[in-house]
């Protein structure tokens, strides 16, 4: 198994928690509600792990502050408040996250377009799959 592979298996079985916990808060608060304590407690801790270890941040570039920026505004502004409704109107947050992973399918589609990534005919099959499973869990 590649070490991404690993990495991916991990981060799919956090995010599964995640949204089992994002469903649980949406049911309670508003998402600036949520907004203010997330940001607040990871601001404290980014800056107290900072200050413990000595971590000195690499100098980031000044167009890539822009990117950042950008990716910023689009998370807190357009993705983020989007899932929390999703999971906020959804009974069961597993047929939200089912459509919300179609990302997979844009991603393999801009990276072609942008990164020149090769696709082969297993992924493609397996977008189709992704597609019609998506269809059909959200198919009343």
């Amino acid at each position: 198994m590649e070490v991404w592979v690993k990495y991916a298996l991990i981060a799919a079985a956090f995010l599964s928690i995640k949204n089992m916990i994002s469903k649980h808060l949406s049911e309670k608060y508003q998402y600036i509600d949520y907004l203010i304590y997330a940001i607040t407690l990871s601001f404290i801790g980014l800056w107290s792990y900072v200050f413990a270890t000595g971590y000195k941040p690499k100098k980031v570039e000044n167009n890539d502050i822009l990117i950042i920026i950008f990716r910023i505004i689009m998370v807190f502004a357009v993705i983020d408040p989007a899932i929390y409704k999703a999971f906020k109107s959804c009974a069961n947050p597993g047929k939200a996250s089912c459509i919300i992973n179609m990302e997979v399918i844009l991603t393999f589609i801009l990276s072609v377009i942008f990164l020149k990534s090769e696709i082969d005919a297993n992924s493609v099959i397996g977008m189709a799959l992704v597609l019609g499973g998506g269809f059909l869990i959200s198919y009343k």
